[in-house]
């Protein structure tokens, strides 16, 4: 008994020691990262919630976060382009009020087909915040503690989720109770929600960052870059892009899941996601350590692998504690790898390809989400929640043997973890 705890008590200090290399703008951006990160758990639990209350179907839902999502990959190369020519402090300002004011309109104005053009105003807004994180980071840290940031970077949006959707899912009920009406119950919960978020303009606005321009080293966003690093880029994108599609078809209706299988309100759904985004920050913690047991490529290759099996209790259970089970450990598993995957691929190229890879990566999830959400949605209304969710099994599976192929000799084992070596 002595031996696990130790080996706890082990875990929590490489935490604190790797905390304390942290740079000040790093923090910073970690807390508005949880503040915006409150906006998007509201976003995120509430809407489709919001809209079937309206009257919505599944279709018409689908619709709208596909169109968030074209707004997110439209956005993803042209944000990679502005952050390396303008002060990021101008752009984090000024798309996180875009982004809650985006909310706003999405939540207060009558349901109609022009909403799918504000989700796309809220997707653009988000893209600049997404794809200035991680050469945001490599910036601003050391080899050392980066895998660390990348981690709980993740850890620290889930908290937010966390937050938001304990809070925000009782809110909705004790609004509801009180003024007799869902809709504006709803209404109000995000106007908490947003408002909550705009305050990460306080820490954005007081990061300290050098001029793009003495930050970059001399861009290569050329066809010559493209080229050279094409076959490289094409094998980081492609995984992305897979297991995006699958995860497209019935992530962002898992809520509906919960209200329509088995019959729950928005406090206990809320509920249900503040456990599982409990699991999954767990998962999210441990990443960096079983990364240096592993490496990043086999890391994320096993975990992902490990939550099929849950995936396939999610289509076929109708018991609601099975399927509860099996919701955390699939968020805890397939969510594991994911800042791994974001970090293996800043690591994958040179600094001045940083911001164009992490646009590419995102424009692989948002692109698969720009369409699968939509069909998702389709499928969903017309056959139920169990061929979205096999459909995503799939996907998962090819994603992984993908990741694997490509990379497997990516990386060297040393006396102190893994480190990447540009072998593909």
């Amino acid at each position: 008994m002595v031996y696990p705890l130790q080996k706890i008590a082990d875990g929590i200090n490489d935490y604190r020691n790797h905390l304390r290399l942290f740079s000040r703008n790093v923090r910073l951006y970690l807390l508005a990262s949880f503040l915006i990160g409150l906006t998007f758990a509201g976003y995120m639990l509430l809407l489709n919630l919001y809209l079937r209350e309206q009257g919505s179907s599944e279709a018409f839902i689908g619709s709208i976060l596909s169109a968030g999502a074209v707004g997110m990959t439209i956005a993803a190369i042209p944000a990679a382009f502005v952050l390396r020519r303008i002060k990021l402090k101008r752009i984090l300002l000024s798309t996180t009020v875009i982004y809650g004011l985006s909310i706003i309109f999405l939540t207060w104005l009558p349901v109609a087909g022009y909403l799918a053009i504000i989700s796309f105003t809220a997707g653009t807004a988000v893209t600049f915040y997404r794809v200035a994180a991680a050469p945001f980071f490599m910036r601003n840290s050391t080899p050392k503690e980066r895998t660390y940031i990348f981690s709980l970077n993740f850890g620290v949006m889930l908290l937010a989720s966390m937050t938001g959707s304990l809070v925000f899912g009782r809110m909705v009920t004790v609004l509801s109770e009180t003024i007799g009406n869902m809709i504006e119950a709803y209404r109000w919960t995000f106007v908490v929600s947003v408002g909550l978020g705009l305050l990460a303009a306080i820490p954005f606005s007081m990061i300290k960052a050098a001029n793009p321009r003495d930050e970059n080293e001399k861009g290569e966003f050329s066809l010559a870059l493209v080229k050279r690093q094409g076959r490289l880029y094409a094998r980081l994108f492609l995984p992305y892009f897979v297991v995006g599609t699958g995860a497209g078809l019935i992530i962002p209706f898992l809520n509906l899941y919960f209200r329509d299988r088995f019959g729950q309100p928005p406090d206990k759904i809320g509920l249900f996601f503040f456990a599982v985004h409990g699991t999954m920050l767990l998962g999210i913690l441990a990443g960096p350590v079983l990364a240096r047991k592993m490496g990043l490529v086999r890391t994320l290759v096993s975990t992902q692998l490990l939550s099929i099996p849950f995936m396939v209790i999610l289509a076929y259970s109708y018991s609601l504690p099975v399927a509860f089970a099996a919701f955390l450990m699939r968020g805890a598993l397939m969510n594991l790898g994911q800042p791994i995957g974001r970090n293996f691929g800043m690591e994958m190229v040179g600094k001045s390809e940083q911001a164009l890879v992490n646009a590419l990566l995102m424009v692989g999830w948002t692109s698969s989400w720009m369409v699968s959400t939509a069909v998702g949605g389709r499928l969903i209304e017309a056959h139920g929640y169990t061929l979205p969710l096999m459909l995503a099994v799939v996907l998962y599976i090819v994603s992984s043997v993908l990741y694997y192929v490509f990379f497997r000799n990516s990386e060297k084992k040393t006396s102190s973890g893994y480190i990447v070596e540009i072998d593909v």
